[in-house]
């Protein structure tokens, strides 16, 4: 075959694929298109019998959440309309509620973290050798992260009645079934061969991991975990809305009443709760993922 029709059938078959490719990707965004018509459709979002058009609804609806507040009196008291401090009329026991949501947080975050650790070392290829172990105990995690936070904080209000408790142990499972995989997956990336060494050597399971592992895996972990942390500062403060305690009792009392300044008063509170650990963790992260990078 001569260099001339090597490079023409060579072109030909790049064309094909191009080809290929070219109908490969105008076909999934058909279908895709398609697909978000057909929910736009079913929502009603864009119909007039659910109340007109969904933007005008939208800006009537933060229309209503701004409050009206006055410059004259804007620094007064309590009991002066159109002030500051009457907006944030019940400041104290809203800011009581948020802290409790933050302890809600962390305990689920650290019960959670405990548990995705456990239960990493029992589905990582490289530590756990049988493989009937491994398939349960991913398959279990899978399970769990199916689980929407909501309903299984539904659940456990039942069981155990409103407040924290049931949604210290919604966010714990749910923590438990993130963190699980991500810290599976970074037990078996590590460097084999300390862990090679040590078995080598005769060390026995808890040796390989407690010498071989953890070194190079904490600042991962820790890493995940105060990522993990924000979302469940934000979860926790939904699933009171539920009755399992926190800053969503609140949000619940005044979405009941229609208190929609109120409302917009207690989520600028929890965003900017969540801003400042958004913040701090994150700091903190690249501070560990440094010091990472920074070993030999």
């Amino acid at each position: 075959m001569s260099p001339d029709n090597a490079i023409a059938d060579f072109e030909a078959a790049r064309r094909r694929q191009l080809r290929r490719q070219w109908l490969k990707s105008s076909a999934g965004l058909l279908i895709a298109s398609l697909l978000l018509a057909a929910a736009f459709h079913q929502s009603q979002f864009f119909t007039a019998d659910i109340g007109g058009d969904p933007a005008r609804r939208i800006l009537d609806f933060l229309s209503r959440l701004v409050p009206e507040l006055r410059g004259e009196v804007l620094f007064r008291g309590t009991e002066t309309p159109g002030s500051l401090s009457a907006w944030f009329y019940d400041l104290p026991r809203w800011l009581d509620a948020i802290r409790e949501t933050l302890e809600m947080a962390a305990l689920a975050t650290v019960f959670g973290a405990v548990g995705a650790t456990l239960a990493s070392f029992l589905c990582a290829r490289n530590l756990m050798p049988w493989a009937p172990v491994r398939f349960v105990v991913r398959r279990a995690l899978e399970v769990i992260r199916t689980l929407p936070d909501l309903v299984l904080a539904l659940i456990l209000v039942a069981a155990f009645g409103a407040g924290p408790t049931a949604g210290v142990i919604a966010l714990t499972v749910s923590t438990v079934g993130s963190l699980g995989k991500l810290f599976a997956e970074i037990n078996e990336e590590v460097d084999p061969r300390q862990l090679e060494a040590l078995d080598a050597a005769g060390a026995g399971l808890l040796t390989r991991i407690r010498f071989g592992l953890i070194p190079q895996v904490l600042p991962n972990y820790a890493s995940y975990s105060l990522l993990r942390l924000e979302g469940n500062v934000a979860a926790a403060g939904a699933l009171g809305i539920v009755g399992a305690g926190g800053i969503g009792l609140e949000l619940q009392r005044a979405i009941t009443y229609t208190e929609f300044s109120t409302y917009l008063a207690i989520l600028l509170l929890l965003v900017s709760v969540i801003f400042v650990i958004d913040l701090t963790s994150e700091a903190i992260r690249h501070r560990l993922i440094l010091s990472q990078d920074r070993e030999p």
